[in-house]
C-alpha cells in the first residue's frame, strides 16, 4: 500500500509534489516511486544542470555521437523518429519523464509496421541508457512494464506470372514501365531506381548494371544519398528482359519536366497512372470509367450476356525488388550471390524470403504427394 493518499487527475493518473516538482504514474506507488527517485538523485548529488537536462537537448547530443557510424541514409530515418519522439516532449526533463508518459509515447504507433516500431523502440531505449550512464537519470522510464504495439506485418510478395506479363505488355505504353522493369529484373529499390541513369550505370557491352545512387525524400524534394547500406553499392548481371527495356534510354528513366529527380508527389501519380495503365491492359484495354457504359458493352447487357468482372491490380513498388529475389530462389541462386544482387548488408532479410518459400514449395510437395497417393488408392480400390 502507498504512504500516502495522492491526488488523482482526470486522465487517471496520481500526482504527488516535492520541491515545486510534480510527479506523475498509473498508480500511487508509481507515482510515488517517480518522486523517490528524484529525491535520491538529489542526495547523490547530481549536477543541477543535469538534472534540468531537457529531451530535446539531450537528444540533438546524443543522436549524431550514438549513430555516427551508419549510413545518411539510416541516419536520416532515425533523425526522422527522434523529432517524432523530441516532438511529443520538447522542454521537458528527462528525469520527470515515467514509465506511463513512455507507454503513452508509444500507444501513437498504432498502425506503423513491425520494422518501424522496433527501430523506435530501441532507438528511445538507447538514448535513455545513455541518460543513465551519463548520470543525468537515476533509472530509464523504458522499463519492461512498457507495452508496445504489435504492428503490422509486411506485406510485400511476389507479383503473379500474368502480373509480370502486365509489365512486360506496358513497355510501349506508359513511361514508368522501364522503371517498373528495373525493379524487377535487377532487384533496385525505389530510391536506387530514380537515381539510376542509363548513361552511367548501364554498360551494355559487358552485360552490367551498377547501383551507385539512392533518392531521398526530405518532404517532397529528392536528394540524392548512398544506398541504404554499404552492401548497396554493387554490380548486377544485366538480364535479357530489361535489356530490351533499357536499351535506347538515356539518363534518369523518371524526371520532372525540368530533367532533375523526381518528387514525391510527382512519383506518387506516376505510379498511380502506371498503375490505371496496367489495368486498363489487364482488361482488354478498356478504360475503368467507361466500363459497362460503352455501346458495345451496353449492347452486350441488352442482350443477356454478362460483363466479366473488372479485374483490380494490386502492386506495390516494392513488390518488384520481392519478386525479384523470388526469381532468384526458383533458379537456384545461392544465398551469398543473392546477398551481393540486392544488396543486402547481412543476410537476415534474403533468408526470410529463402525460408518463406522453401516452406512453401514444402507445402506444396506434401500436397502433391498426398494426391499421388490418394489417386494410387483409388484406382486399387477399383480394381
Amino acid at each position: 500500500m502507498p504512504r500516502q493518499s495522492l491526488k488523482q487527475r482526470p486522465d487517471g493518473r496520481y500526482i504527488c509534489r516535492c520541491d515545486d516538482r510534480y510527479f506523475l504514474g498509473r498508480t500511487q506507488k508509481e507515482a510515488l516511486a517517480a518522486r523517490d527517485a528524484y529525491k535520491r538523485a538529489k542526495a547523490e548529488g547530481l549536477k543541477a544542470e543535469a538534472r534540468g537536462t531537457t529531451v530535446n537537448t539531450y537528444a540533438a547530443k546524443w543522436l549524431p555521437i550514438a549513430k555516427a557510424n551508419v549510413s545518411k541514409n539510416t541516419y536520416n530515418e532515425y533523425a526522422r523518429m527522434m523529432n517524432i519522439f523530441v516532438s511529443h516532449f520538447a522542454g521537458i526533463p528527462l528525469q520527470t519523464i515515467c514509465a506511463t508518459d513512455i507507454s503513452a509515447d508509444f500507444n501513437r504507433l498504432q498502425g506503423k509496421s513491425k520494422s518501424y516500431i522496433r527501430k523506435y523502440r530501441q532507438l528511445v531505449t538507447g538514448m535513455f541508457r545513455s541518460a543513465f550512464e551519463d548520470g543525468i537519470i537515476i533509472r530509464s522510464p523504458v522499463t519492461s512494464s512498457v507495452s508496445v504495439p504489435d504492428g503490422t506485418a509486411g506485406s510485400h510478395r511476389a507479383l503473379l506470372e500474368w502480373e509480370r506479363d502486365l509489365v512486360q505488355a506496358s513497355l510501349n505504353r506508359h513511361e514508368f514501365a522501364p522503371a517498373a522493369m528495373l525493379m524487377l529484373y535487377a532487384g533496385l529499390r525505389r530510391g536506387e531506381m530514380l537515381a539510376f541513369n542509363v548513361d552511367r550505370d548501364v554498360d551494355f557491352k559487358r552485360g552490367t548494371i551498377h547501383v551507385r545512387e539512392a533518392v531521398v525524400f526530405d518532404g517532397n524534394k529528392a536528394m540524392l544519398s548512398d544506398p541504404k547500406t554499404e552492401a548497396g553499392v554493387r554490380t548486377i548481371p544485366l538480364f535479357d528482359p530489361l535489356r530490351a527495356a533499357l536499351w535506347g534510354k538515356h539518363g534518369l528513366l523518371l524526371t520532372t519536366g525540368k530533367g532533375g529527380h523526381m518528387t514525391r508527389v510527382g512519383l506518387r501519380r506516376k505510379w498511380a497512372s502506371y498503375l490505371r495503365c496496367l489495368e486498363e491492359i489487364a482488361n482488354g484495354d478498356r478504360n475503368r470509367r467507361w466500363y459497362g457504359k460503352t455501346k458495345d458493352d451496353l449492347a452486350m447487357i441488352e442482350a443477356g450476356g454478362a460483363l466479366p468482372p473488372w479485374r483490380e491490380v494490386h502492386i506495390r513498388t516494392h513488390d518488384f525488388r520481392h519478386s525479384f529475389a523470388t526469381m532468384l530462389w526458383e533458379a537456384d541462386v545461392d544465398l551469398k550471390t543473392a546477398m551481393k544482387w540486392m544488396g543486402h548488408a547481412d543476410q537476415t532479410m534474403i533468408l526470410k524470403v529463402y525460408a518463406h518459400l522453401t516452406d512453401k514449395k514444402e507445402q506444396e510437395a506434401a500436397i502433391k504427394m498426398a494426391e499421388r497417393l490418394n489417386q494410387k488408392k483409388v484406382m486399387a480400390m477399383a480394381r
